[in-house]
């Protein structure tokens, strides 16, 4: 094991120094393209920048396991050996580690006894594209009779090594929001000339959180605003507003309930006061819903690693979900047990935690406990 975790850690040194964004993993994916060459799979490039290995055992179903490989434009800041070499992008998501994880599984399939056929599914875009989305339109479901489909994600708040999931609702879908409202600008001194769009998009932002907050405290969402931009000078009314938000939902009758009662809010704000609201609501991610079997499954094969199901979903998004619109599976969580946040430009972690999340790929290959 001691090999495994050696070369995992290798994988995910070299890619950590050549993080790439979104769709353009020129560098990506032909690492991985060619640490795959050598296992005995089939492998295709998918374009834009998805690689996929098939390993056909002559059964009749396929179990895939997907890893992504995209970063995030963020400036490294942890001063590593292995640090980024491309100014502004670094892996600070952890995909370094699944592509790691996974390179280090696919060459493992010589010495294993797979229960199904395998494929190993590596995809551009998670953090900003729905990379998933264009490795289905390619066919990675369909044309290898793909039954079941499982990926990790590494996740610092829990124990270290420990393998986490749970059955039905896990992530929500999510959608941005962008708000413009529109008012009309008059100096301040007087202000009975004009249309305040920054006082009336304040009063949106309030009236409508305090709606969603009480009426849907008993459902699990996210309704918030990020960004929040206004004016021109200190001393105009401002004419334009725009806000940045999300939304954030278990099912698409409560998104598309929380979308419908936050513009009935802006209607009525802009009856009061002449402010007019636009909406664009592009949608994101579906809810990520883990199959129940395929969580015992999980549960099942982690054997001898501390297993931890978890009592409530997390308000996070992954295009994992758009898999399992199509397929049975689901997306566990390894713990690297670290202070350092996904997302930080300190971000690192203990490497030898990935080794358990070899063991549990391994486990659901050959199906039979770790």
């Amino acid at each position: 094991m001691d090999a495994l975790l050696s070369r995992c850690v290798e994988h995910r040194r070299n890619l950590h120094r050549i993080p790439e964004v979104g769709f353009k993993l020129p560098k990506t994916q032909r690492y991985v393209y060619e640490a795959l060459k050598a296992t005995g799979g089939e492998i295709t490039e998918v374009s834009p920048a998805g690689v996929m290995a098939y390993f056909d055992f002559g059964k009749e179903e396929t179990l895939a396991l997907r890893s992504d490989m995209d970063a995030l434009p963020i400036t490294e800041r942890t001063d590593l050996s292995f640090a980024s070499t491309h100014p502004g992008a670094m892996h600070a998501c952890g995909h370094d580690a699944h592509m790691g994880m996974l390179l280090t599984t696919a060459e493992q399939m010589h010495r294993l006894a797979p229960s199904r056929n395998v494929l190993f599914i590596f995809q551009p875009a998670e953090e900003s594209g729905c990379g998933a989305q264009t490795m289905i339109d390619a066919g990675a479901l369909t044309r290898y009779n793909v039954g079941q489909i499982f990926a990790c994600h590494v996740w610092p708040s829990l124990p270290f090594g420990s393998i986490a999931s749970k059955p039905g609702e896990f992530m929500p879908m999510t959608t941005e929001l962008h708000v413009t409202v529109k008012g009309k600008s008059s100096h301040i001194a007087l202000p009975e000339e004009g249309i305040d769009a920054l006082l009336n998009a304040a009063r949106f932002v309030d009236r409508s959180k305090r709606l969603i907050e009480e009426k849907y405290a008993s459902v699990r969402h996210l309704y918030g605003y990020g960004r929040f931009m206004s004016g021109t000078a200190n001393n105009i009314i401002s004419n334009e507003t725009n806000l940045d938000g999300v939304i954030r939902a278990f099912s698409e009758d409560v998104f598309d309930a929380i979308l419908s009662d936050i513009q009935a809010v802006s209607s009525e704000i802009a009856r009061e006061s002449g402010a007019s609201f636009d909406f664009i609501v592009p949608r994101g991610y579906p809810p990520l819903i883990n199959d129940q079997k395929s969580f015992e499954r999980l549960a099942t094969l982690a054997g001898s690693l501390p297993f931890i199901a978890l009592d409530h979903p997390w308000l996070i998004a992954e295009d994992f979900a758009c898999y399992l619109k199509h397929v049975p599976g689901a997306m566990f969580q390894l713990g690297i047990e670290t202070p350092t946040p996904l997302h930080s430009a300190d971000f690192h972690f203990d490497e030898s935690a990935l080794l358990n999340g070899i063991r549990m790929f391994m486990a659901l290959i050959e199906d039979r406990p770790a």
